[in-house]
């Protein structure tokens, strides 16, 4: 995964106002240097985590206004993103499958396109003049409340799938532990005990949840019975790892414990 720049001053005792316009700075130039590099598929894997970071911060700067048009370039990064990771896999094993794929993707990439130009032209000069607005309050306090909203949230999914491991609920916890993650990893200078804990947690989490993501829309899209068989047992395998690792979480109150640490 691509490392995210280095952002000075985020102490405990720093105000937003000082720390705010370095935070958006540095997750803006994160999403540019991979823009060159588009649609070229490491390029794509990594601008797409740069701008997961880039709306984690968002969050943080009370910046939600801005989310949205952020959120239709990761849109746009995810389904090229996506194409090319299932074209990966295919070849070699449905061919066919395959180049049907490929015909999807140099229209999604075309989409993707017009999503850096939107970028370019509209979303990142409103980003920029932000950047030189007033951000209030202290950044641990902040930081602080947001994390536990989010740990909150990511309890509720946990039981939920804990209940019925069914892939939508899996993609929502998912969802809940990338979003923790890039905060986690955001806040780490100025929370850096509980971020180290949390982030040795969540990363593998994420890994593995990403795994399995990928086996159910494999199995959504794949006709083959082999194939298809072979996906259905390696879903079952993930799920069991996953459904594991989660009720771990909840056996050893991990998200209380760190929901505790923030306070």
């Amino acid at each position: 995964m691509a490392k995210a720049t280095t952002i000075r001053g985020l102490s405990a005792k720093a105000s937003m106002q000082e720390v705010g316009p370095r935070i958006l700075d540095a997750r803006l130039r994160d999403v540019q240097q991979y823009e060159p590099g588009l649609p070229e598929m490491d390029a794509v894997h990594d601008a797409r985590v740069a701008v997961r970071r880039l709306r984690a911060a968002l969050r943080l700067l009370r910046l939600g206004a801005l989310d949205a048009p952020v959120k239709k370039l990761q849109d746009a990064l995810g389904a090229v993103r996506d194409l090319q990771l299932q074209i990966e896999w295919l070849t070699g094993r449905d061919d066919a499958l395959a180049a049907r794929r490929k015909a999807l993707l140099a229209r999604v990439e075309a989409r993707l396109v017009h999503a850096v130009g939107a970028w370019r032209l509209q979303t990142l000069p409103r980003l920029l003049e932000a950047g030189t607005g007033t951000f209030k309050g202290e950044f641990a306090d902040k930081t602080r409340k947001l994390l536990r909203k989010r740990l909150d949230r990511f309890e509720e999914r946990l039981d939920l799938v804990l209940e019925r491991p069914a892939a939508a609920a899996m993609h929502a916890v998912r969802r809940s532990v990338k979003q923790l993650r890039y905060l986690f990893e955001l806040v780490q200078p100025a929370l850096p005990l509980v971020s180290k804990s949390m982030l040795a947690e969540l990363t593998p989490l994420q890994e593995a949840l990403g795994e399995l993501r990928d086996v159910d829309v494999r199995v959504e899209l794949l006709r083959d019975p082999a194939l298809l068989r072979a996906q259905r047992e390696d879903r079952e395998r993930l799920a069991k790892i996953v459904t594991t690792a989660l009720a771990r979480w909840k056996k050893q109150k991990l998200a209380p414990r760190a929901r505790r640490a923030l306070s």
